[in-house]
């Protein structure tokens, strides 16, 4: 009888024991469901901020992206502009060359006129003064009449 009291002793006491071990075990497991709960709380948290951070970023690289395509079409037209009037420029130093070298090929084409009218001027002393006179306002005339259509 006493090893049946024993044998008794030693059931309970294992199933006490598997007992506490099972509410061990359940404890365990609600404390780590509690853990993965709070990580996953956190977790959340976390992406939610992370979401944040990212769409505050994209809307200042998209107002970074507004500004510099304005200040590109800005400066896009600017050049533009500066290379019309260069263009214009260009053309007009072209234009004005032309007219000064065509200036100074008059100049010179009349020159050696003059040089050819006063050695003819000298050579035909015996002709009317006042032929002389007139041929000089009409070469003169001539000369003056070049220039302005040169210069306009």
């Amino acid at each position: 009888m006493a090893a049946c009291g024993v044998q008794k002793f030693i059931e309970s006491t294992q199933l006490l024991s598997g007992s506490d071990e099972h509410q061990d075990s359940a404890l365990r497991k609600r404390k780590r469901m509690m853990s993965n709960r709070e990580s996953a709380r956190r977790s959340r948290v976390h992406k939610k901020k992370h979401l944040g951070d990212l769409m505050l970023q994209v809307s200042q690289l998209m107002s970074d992206n507004k500004y510099m395509a304005i200040n590109l079409k800005d400066t896009t037209q600017m050049f533009l502009n500066v290379d019309s009037e260069n263009s214009v420029l260009r053309t007009q130093l072209a234009e004005l060359t032309h007219r000064f070298e065509s200036l100074t090929n008059i100049i010179n084409g009349f020159n050696s006129m003059s040089d050819d009218h006063d050695t003819e001027a000298s050579i035909m002393c015996g002709v009317d003064d006042e032929i002389l006179v007139h041929c000089d306002n009409m070469w003169h005339d001539n000369l003056q009449f070049m220039v302005d259509m040169f210069l306009n």
